[in-house]
């Protein structure tokens, strides 16, 4: 009679880890193609297109509403998938400096308004680039904690 191989069971935290991580990069890249764009259409309004202010702002509005977003997935992978807490803290503190950013915007603060644009740009940039390591668990192995400490138990 013939047996089937043993298959290692998948721990499902590391593949909820990935699944989450995948959304957060996605969301991430989403927001960065955001920013550009803001500054796309700032520089066309700068120029004299002022048909661009409301491309402008209605993007600003994209942005908070994909930042939202971004901070729950960034949530879940720390929460749920046990992941690394800078992706959570990385996009607090840009849906915070987008805060302000709007209301700098509103107050034609351009002084403001356009050093604050290029500091998000360029985060979201850097975020961006280190992205692939979001998925990686809380203490940067590739095992998941519970068994790291049943192998230290042993």
């Amino acid at each position: 009679m013939a047996t089937l191989p043993v298959v290692p069971a998948v721990d499902s935290r590391a593949g909820r880890r990935r699944r989450y991580a995948l959304g957060y990069a996605v969301l991430m890249y989403a927001v960065t193609l955001v920013y550009f764009a803001q500054s796309v259409s700032a520089g066309q309004f700068l120029s004299g297109g002022y048909d661009a202010l409301s491309w402008h702002r209605y993007a600003a509005t994209g942005t908070d509403v994909v930042l939202f977003f971004t901070l729950l997935a960034a949530g879940l992978l720390r929460w749920h998938g046990r992941g690394r807490l800078w992706p959570f803290l990385a996009t607090l503190g840009l849906l915070v400096a987008n805060q302000v950013q709007n209301a700098a915007g509103a107050a034609r603060l351009v002084s403001l308004h356009i050093p604050l644009g290029v500091a998000m740009l360029t985060a979201a940039v850097v975020i961006c680039l280190r992205v692939r390591r979001a998925g990686e668990p809380r203490d940067g192995s590739g095992e998941p904690r519970e068994s790291l400490e049943r192998g230290a138990a042993s």
